[in-house]
Formats: C-alpha cells, sequence, structure tokens
C-alpha cells in the first residue's frame, strides 16, 4: 500500500494509506449496492417455460481457475497467483500513489459473501541504504503522521526481508486488515500488499498465505 515512481526517495514517504483506503470503501460500497440491487431482482417473480431449466446462481459465477504467474519487468521477483484474481490497471492505483511505481494491481471478488480482497505490488527507490526495521518504523511514523493507527499483528523479520500482518484504522471509517511482505533489493524495495476489511479477511487469508509462499527473489 505504498508507492514510488521514478526518482529517489528519501523515505519522507508522502503516501496516505488511508486515502487510498477511503477510495477503496467507496468502490466496495458501490460494488456492494451491485450486489444487493441483483439480490433484489432474483427475488423478483419470473416467468418461465416449464421446460426450461433456471440455472443456480453458483454456477453463473463458477469459475474454472488455473494458476497464473507474476514476473516484475527486473525478471527478479516471482509469485503465483490463481487467475480468478482480476487484474485492473495499474493506472488507477498510480495516480493515486505517484511516488510509486505500481508494477501490479488485482482485485479478487467473492459474490456469495460480498467480499473484496486487493493484491499490489510495488517498488520503491531508496536514496541510501535502510535496514528492513528501519522501513517499517518509517510506515508506522507515517500511518501516525496521518492520524491513523497501524497494529501489527504479526512482525518476522529476516536479513533482507519483513512479513507483516497489519490492521489499519481511523477514528473514523473501515477496518482493514492486510499482509505484507517488504524485500529489499539494490537500491530500492518490493512492497508486496494483500488487503481486505477486516470482517472479510479470513475469506482470503489461506489464498493470501499460499501466494506468499510462492514469493522468489533472485538478485
Amino acid at each position: 500500500m505504498f508507492s514510488a515512481i521514478g526518482g529517489k526517495l528519501n523515505f519522507n514517504m508522502k503516501i496516505d494509506k488511508f486515502l487510498i483506503l477511503i477510495l477503496l470503501s467507496i468502490f466496495l460500497l458501490s460494488f456492494f449496492t451491485y450486489w444487493q440491487f441483483k439480490r433484489l431482482s432474483e427475488a423478483m417473480p419470473k416467468i418461465k417455460k416449464p421446460e426450461v431449466e433456471i440455472p443456480k446462481p453458483e454456477s453463473i459465477f463458477q469459475q474454472k481457475t488455473e494458476i497464473k504467474e507474476f514476473i516484475s519487468p527486473d525478471g527478479k521477483l516471482k509469485f503465483k497467483y490463481s487467475s480468478d484474481w482480476i487484474e485492473m490497471p495499474k493506472e488507477s492505483w498510480q495516480e493515486i500513489n505517484a511516488e510509486a511505481k505500481v508494477l501490479f494491481f488485482a482485485n479478487k471478488f467473492k459474490l456469495e459473501k460480498a467480499a473484496l480482497a486487493s493484491l499490489i505490488v510495488q517498488e520503491l527507490d531508496l536514496e541510501k541504504e535502510k535496514s528492513v526495521k528501519e522501513i517499517v518504523e518509517e510506515i508506522e511514523k507515517e500511518v501516525k503522521a496521518k492520524n491513523g493507527e497501524m497494529e501489527i499483528l504479526n512482525l518476522e523479520i529476516k536479513d533482507k526481508e519483513a512479513d507483516l500482518k497489519i490492521k489499519y484504522k481511523k477514528e473514523t471509517g473501515p477496518i482493514f486488515v492486510s499482509k505484507e511482505k517488504i524485500i529489499l533489493g539494490d537500491n530500492k524495495f518490493y512492497l508486496i500488499s494483500i488487503f481486505a476489511l477486516e470482517k472479510d479477511w479470513l475469506e482470503f487469508e489461506n489464498e493470501t498465505n499460499e501466494i506468499f509462499n510462492s514469493i522468489q527473489l533472485n538478485i
């Protein structure tokens, strides 16, 4: 949920996570409104011929999935994900996060659960060398500066990478849960994030773990 585009980032990261989350909430509201309208229309009386079998709703939305692979433009970062993640225009996220290079942006819908998750891969330049711990600390400072709360539910730091599970919230507005991975490269780092509303997180947690377990970085 961070960003970088061209130029160096001196780690005074002008990134408002909560602006992004608010916009996502608007998107979610629109999606849920559509879903309620669809359910209402399905409940209305319908005229049908006796010999015609009306398909069940779950059969309409059932998809055959396959495993796809994301490979970063430099060929160094890779991971696998299911084809039912719907790839979105990177520009739509890039316009919000003008300081990040967005490499991948996708959404996954679970219509029967009215649940949505987002998968975002970003690349950020570093003006000077930073440790993974320092990057995490800067993220926390940035969230507090925006009057938000960032509760780290789980944190595992290795030499050049970190795995985090985070809860984001403000005094008002929805609560989001995110799993994020930070991987240091040469004068830059990658940030892979999957996040959803807190009430929906368990719907995506197992698949999130599978995606993160498939991440590879060849430097």
